[in-house]
């Protein structure tokens, strides 16, 4: 079903009977919404905006949406390609070669394992450590947590962040290991060696050699853009590596507490963005490889 912009102003100002919240815990749950500017994976973001505006109450609908699309998600796994193995203390995720899922860690965090990949972490981060396992392909979205690093081990080479975004390549069969650092800060330690990333920098290590370089924008659009109750700053550092684009924000909106929620396959960017603009209620002018991120009363360009 769809929805259009005036019975969402609707449910924001409370005013729904309970006919049309049903129909809007509907449209959540289906994930379509071709008749305002909404992409996939965006329902908790605007669900956030308008809960803002709402009675708290009704918020209900949204999770019984997702714990049921969690239960279809579980239910459909072994016609992906996916096998779930379970210990009393660790989850093993094997993923078929050709396939891709996501997965959502016990602290939150989110792994986009890319198969063939084997992911061994365990049911419960202990207090001061979250380490994880992974032979093959992922793309990590970590939770920042000063007082608890987290680790990816991959044979001899180790990836530790405390919140950031960052991808591992460790082939099955294979010593060769490379990690991608997207946004944040990470250090990368195989046996004695370690060095700190920047973001953009990709590390490889190939035998005993070790190869550092700035990696190509092409190589942050194999993944997914993926984005959870995002500030400014990240929002503008990811679009700007994965598109290859400069940005310019508005003094004014380094002020406010952007929350931006979203995830994003290889989509055009203008769509991008335009999401991000709806979900962060700002205006945006993009001229070439330039985007200027403005307040929404601003006039124009700055």
């Amino acid at each position: 079903m769809n929805l259009t912009p005036s019975q969402l102003d609707k449910f924001a100002r409370g005013e729904c009977n309970d006919a049309e919240l049903a129909e809007i815990a509907a449209w959540l749950q289906d994930g379509e919404a071709t008749a305002i500017p909404a992409a996939p994976g965006d329902g908790e973001a605007i669900w956030r905006k308008i809960e803002a505006r709402r009675r708290p109450v009704r918020r209900i609908f949204l999770r019984r949406a997702i714990t049921a699309a969690a239960a279809i998600v579980l239910g459909a796994a072994a016609f992906y390609g996916i096998q779930y193995l379970k210990t009393p203390k660790e989850l093993t995720v094997r993923l078929a070669a050709g396939k891709t899922t996501r997965i959502v860690l016990p602290d939150s965090s989110v792994v986009f394992l890319q198969g063939p990949s084997v992911l061994r972490y365990p049911q419960r981060f202990g207090d001061g450590e979250r380490t994880v396992y992974l032979t093959g392909t992922g793309a990590f979205e970590v939770n920042g947590d000063a007082h608890s690093p987290f680790t990816v081990v991959s044979g001899k080479v180790k990836t530790t962040a405390l919140g950031t975004s960052f991808e591992v390549r460790a082939p099955e069969g294979s010593q060769d290991v490379k990690v991608w650092l997207r946004y944040g800060k990470v250090v990368v330690t195989r046996e004695r060696d370690s060095m700190y990333l920047k973001p953009g920098d990709a590390v490889g290590y190939a035998g005993a050699a070790r190869t550092v370089e700035r990696a190509a924008p092409e190589a942050y659009r194999a993944g997914v853009l993926y984005f959870n109750r995002a500030g400014l700053e990240e929002v503008m550092t990811k679009l700007e590596n994965y598109y290859n684009i400069h940005i310019v924000a508005d003094s004014a909106l380094y002020s406010r507490k952007w929350e931006v929620t979203g995830e994003f396959a290889r989509e055009d960017p203008a769509f991008v963005i335009r999401n991000i603009a709806f979900i962060a209620d700002v205006q945006y002018r993009m001229t070439g490889d330039s985007l200027w991120l403005l307040p929404p009363t601003a006039p124009g360009e700055p």
